[in-house]
């Protein structure tokens, strides 16, 4: 396709960005946070199992908190996820209607140097690319759902425990010879196992260290 000559005087660049709408954005980007904070929400219940531990003690929840953290960095490279409605709208979009031969900004029919519906130039748009913007975006939607995300796990974690422990008072009320009880943790931490012993109380295990038989769990 042949296009008219640009003058000298109009920038390579569209003067005009065709706009995306408010309500777009702000729809894809709390789906992103609600995405997010589910996948930190259960991240955080992983970690409980995976470190271990029982009762949430300070250390216990900047541990937990600190690795989450770092399983959520895994989100940080989502580029044009992030910037989805921004490179549809203004650049995905555009770039079709120029090789349509139609205006960039409004989808007028623009053989010409610049539309006469709108004044945007008739020259190829912008091509998406990731940029600081991008990066300031991913921190705003990683990090409060990365927060609201590790408080659910934690409550959720905190119900699990209280739980076994109301079974563990109720089982020792009518078995006073009840010496150790074992349970799994609640989904997706079922690989890590609460354990009670009358010597030692209240216990999490990691994997590595849960029963290995059958006989005290409660499953």
């Amino acid at each position: 396709m042949t296009t008219p000559a640009v003058p000298a005087n109009i920038p390579v660049d569209p003067v005009n960005m065709p706009a995306v709408p408010g309500r777009v954005v702000a729809t894809w980007r709390m789906l992103l946070v609600a995405l997010v904070t589910i996948y930190c929400t259960l991240a955080t219940l992983v970690v409980r199992g995976l470190i271990g531990g029982f009762g949430l003690g300070p250390l216990d929840c900047f541990l937990i908190a600190v690795s989450t953290l770092i399983a959520t960095l895994a989100v940080l490279p989502m580029g044009a996820v992030i910037d989805l409605p921004e490179a549809l709208w203004q650049h995905w979009i555009p770039e079709r209607r120029w090789r349509a031969g139609r205006c960039p900004t409004c989808g007028y029919d623009a053989h010409r140097t610049l539309c006469p519906e709108c004044g945007t130039p008739f020259v190829p748009p912008v091509a998406y690319a990731s940029d600081w913007h991008t990066l300031r975006r991913t921190v705003w939607i990683v990090f409060p759902s990365w927060a609201m995300g590790v408080a659910a796990g934690l409550v959720l974690m905190h119900f699990d425990e209280r739980s076994f422990v109301s079974k563990v008072d109720s089982m020792r009320r009518s078995e006073p010879e009840l010496r150790e009880h074992s349970h799994t943790r609640a989904w997706p931490a079922e690989f890590a196992t609460m354990t009670w012993t009358a010597g030692r109380g209240f216990a999490g295990l990691p994997p590595f260290e849960s029963p290995k038989t059958d006989r005290a769990i409660d499953k």
